[in-house]
């Protein structure tokens, strides 16, 4: 199961605070594509959440490793 998409470790994730070792490639080139669309104004860290954890639903055991990284 996905961690809630309130928890301040999606919001660091997709403005690159917060640094991961991502091991699903899709998973890190969405959230690459997030950190430089939200650095250039092209859109918000909450629609870059919204779409990272929509990706996350839908290819949830794909990217379970890559949760408990972020996640602890």
């Amino acid at each position: 199961m996905l961690p809630d998409k309130k928890r301040p470790e999606w919001k660091e994730l997709v403005t690159g605070q917060k640094t991961v070792t991502l091991k699903n490639f899709v998973l890190q080139m969405k959230v690459t594509q997030a950190i430089k669309d939200i650095k250039a104004g092209k859109t918000t860290p909450e629609k870059a959440v919204d779409e990272i954890y929509e990706l996350c639903s839908k290819y949830e055991k794909a990217v379970m490793p890559d949760m408990d990284a972020i996640f602890n």
